[in-house]
């Protein structure tokens, strides 16, 4: 399953020219799931939600701005992420839910530290406190206003102090700081000299890079903010179409035989075409349909067929309809005998031995 959660500080979405450069970021990297922060609005209204372009399957939460400061904002696509519970805060919005096709609940966390660093502490308690209270997968991302060390910032001063609040949570929460892709820093003041610092990132823990095992983040171009947008993808790897293999055990099957000499009568008496690769398609095709049709009974787990016969037979011991319970032993042997035989052929073609 492919993921993409897109965080951005957009330093308020009052205005068109900001809504429109979300739109735009939403319509070319189609995100699942997305981090808004300093919206800078009291209430998100369903209307500014479709000028952002998420349409009617996006459910959100917002944390209301303070005045003209702060304001968080989480979309997801109900579609891929089940909403079960969640957390609002002044500083975070905490959604739990499941992934479609997983059953592990996962905590996604969309982040907007305080700037001042008399507050850092207490906010990074707050969070550590949040993710020992919860069983669940973490994903953590936004502008964190924290750096780990001195290469997230190339400018004149360090708190180190601070540097050390930041390491010990991600290390007390168990939490991963993937490299950041197409970029070293986030942020930027814009002046001469320039300050950059890489205030938004991503946090995952273990358990949810072996949900999503080629999960990386990547730094967007800048737009209209003096934050960059950052992405967590993952994408699962397109191998393309599955190529069509012939197993040897299809030809001792009953019918199989019959169905590809009919296909090659039919071939040679309906066409004078002589091209081979033209009958080797029809009878690609042939072998493809007969075998969806009987997969079921060709590829029979062994093992469930071996706990039937244990059932039956301890059925066969006490005494239970013996005469009909035998004859169903005896069928299920003879189709375990089939299945391993089946078994042995796919192993021996596999390992390319003649």
């Amino acid at each position: 399953m492919d993921l993409k959660v897109i965080s951005w500080n957009v330093r308020g979405l009052g205005r068109l020219e900001k809504a429109g450069a979300i739109r735009n970021l939403i319509r070319v990297n189609k995100p699942q799931i997305l981090f808004i922060q300093e919206t800078k609005l009291s209430a998100i209204s369903p209307s500014l939600l479709r000028r952002l372009g998420c349409d009617a399957n996006f459910e959100h939460l917002h944390s209301p701005a303070e005045g003209s400061s702060e304001g968080i904002l989480n979309a997801w696509d109900s579609r891929f992420f089940t909403l079960s519970e969640s957390v609002i805060s002044r500083r975070f919005i905490a959604v739990f839910g499941k992934f479609r096709g997983h059953d592990k609940l996962c905590g996604l966390v969309n982040i907007y530290g305080p700037s001042i660093d008399n507050e850092k502490e207490d906010f990074f308690k707050e969070l550590l406190e949040i993710i020992n209270a919860h069983n669940a997968i973490w994903c953590l991302g936004g502008d964190f206003n924290a750096i780990t060390s001195r290469d997230d910032k190339l400018g004149f001063s360090w708190n180190f102090q601070m540097m050390e609040v930041f390491r010990s949570f991600i290390q007390d929460a168990c939490l991963i700081d993937l490299p950041l892709h197409g970029g070293a820093f986030t942020w930027s003041n814009n002046r001469d000299p320039p300050t950059h610092v890489r205030l938004d990132r991503f946090l995952i823990d273990n358990d949810f890079l072996l949900m999503f095992p080629n999960a990386n983040q990547c730094l967007l171009p800048k737009a209209i903010s003096d934050h960059n947008a950052i992405v967590l993808e993952h994408k699962v790897p397109n191998w393309g179409k599955k190529p069509f293999r012939f197993y040897n055990y299809l030809l001792l099957e009953d019918g199989f035989d019959e169905l590809i000499t009919r296909k090659i009568a039919d071939f040679h008496s309906n066409t004078h075409c002589a091209d081979p690769s033209s009958l080797i398609k029809i009878l690609q095709g042939a072998a493809k349909h007969w075998f969806t049709n009987h997969k079921n009974s060709l590829l029979m787990s062994s093992f469930d067929l071996e706990n039937r016969i244990s059932t039956l037979e301890l059925k066969l011991q006490q005494g239970s309809s013996p005469s009909a319970t035998l004859k169903e032993i005896l069928e299920l042997k003879e189709k375990l005998w089939a299945q391993l035989r089946r078994d042995e052929s796919i192993w021996l073609q596999n390992s390319r031995l003649r």
